[in-house]
């Protein structure tokens, strides 16, 4: 599937690939072939590739799926620590994973952080996954 790589098309598709395993696929493999991810792009090549992982059968392909997704979001907040939609990105990856995965530790500061900071979300669809991660806020 060949389609244009850009900020609101990720945004819009994030959601979708919970169910659909063919669009997350697409789109790892197409932010994947892409050359200077931004750290933006990076989050959300990492949060797909923790979902690809609920996707495929085999527990070792899940668990390096899953930690090669868990490096790139992690590369991407290093990057741009104060990037709200980032900081989002990882919060819905942190409070959806299972706690085996250890992977949790900066959910308090970045369910802080991006409620503070929720004056700076423009983009509808971000609106929408705030409303999604925090539905009583």
């Amino acid at each position: 599937m060949l389609w244009a790589n850009t900020l609101e098309d990720l945004r819009n598709k994030y959601t979708d690939v919970v169910a659909d395993s063919e669009l997350c696929k697409d789109l790892i493999d197409n932010l994947s072939d892409k050359k200077d991810l931004s750290s933006t792009e990076r989050a959300y090549l990492g949060a797909i590739q923790t979902i690809w992982a609920n996707h495929t059968k085999s527990p070792i392909s899940k668990w390096k799926t899953f930690q090669r997704g868990k490096d790139n979001i992690e590369a991407a907040v290093k990057a741009s620590p104060n990037n709200i939609e980032i900081r989002m990105l990882r919060y819905s990856v942190q409070s959806n994973c299972p706690k085996f995965l250890n992977y949790y530790d900066e959910m308090d500061a970045d369910r802080d952080y991006i409620v503070e900071n929720k004056a700076q979300i423009k983009s509808p669809a971000l609106v929408k996954m705030y409303h999604g991660l925090f539905k009583s806020t």
